[in-house]
């Protein structure tokens, strides 16, 4: 079961500590890390949200992990609210709204649909807009070849309806706008990303079926575009559509 509570304004982030594991979870962490090192990986550092969340929050705070900490809780069936941002894309002159296809390589929800997005991360680029409009605005560039900040001269102000939806299978939470038109034009430069997954485009409302079949996708995907769905399908507020002569 989602859910989705919608936000009145978007939370600053702050770091409260660091995650501490037993002894065990420790060795098994550390399994996990040379484990991927070995095989060239990187161990990605990632955040724990620690607050409740609720409409009128103001400020999330966090403790400090990384991806084997966290894989390895949830391995052992702890639910972990590591923390994210994402959102949808769409255009609305086509009635097409562009999901990533999970790569069969990931470890969580492979081959499934999903909206964009990711994991925060202290070490990510820094655009000034605050943790989570960062990792969002890197996280749709690397995952769809696009800048949010070309769709409007007022981005924070320009945003569409702001969720955090929670993730009930792993206890993720994800910051979430819902959902950034783009023009023709703009649809035509989305591109997939080989390593996340690749882009495929669905019609809202000859595909409106299969949308909606749960089983097609990773669980914060389905939630991000139900929630979607269920306030009328918004996009960014002043978004506005010039047809070329």
């Amino acid at each position: 079961m989602m859910t989705a509570i919608p936000l009145k304004q978007i939370p600053i982030c702050t770091q409260v500590g660091s995650l501490v594991l037993t002894d065990e979870n420790q060795q098994l962490a550390a399994q996990m890390k040379n484990k991927i090192l070995a095989n060239g990986g990187y161990i990605e550092q990632q955040v724990i949200c620690t607050s409740q969340i609720h409409p009128h929050m103001t400020e999330l705070n966090y403790v400090l992990s990384d991806f084997a900490a966290i894989s390895t809780l949830r391995a052992k069936g702890a639910p972990i609210a590591a923390l994210g941002s994402g959102t949808l894309l769409c255009c609305p002159e086509r009635q097409h709204l562009f999901l990533q296809r999970r790569s069969p390589s990931t470890t969580l929800y492979p081959n499934k649909l999903s909206s964009f997005g990711g994991h925060y991360t202290p070490d990510r680029k820094n655009y000034v807009f605050g943790a989570l409009l960062d990792t969002l605005i890197e996280e749709v560039k690397e995952e769809a070849g696009i800048n949010l900040l070309d769709l409007s001269s007022d981005f924070v102000n320009d945003l569409p309806p702001i969720f955090m939806i929670l993730e009930t299978n792993t206890g993720g939470v994800q910051f979430t706008p819902l959902a950034f038109a783009l023009t023709p034009e703009q649809a035509d430069q989305v591109k997939g990303c080989d390593e996340e997954g690749h882009i495929e485009t669905y019609h809202l409302v000859d595909d409106l079926e299969y949308l909606l079949d749960e089983s097609k996708w990773a669980q914060m995907g389905f939630s991000c575009f139900m929630t979607w769905r269920d306030l009328g399908f918004p996009i960014q507020k002043s978004w506005s559509y010039q047809k070329k002569d």
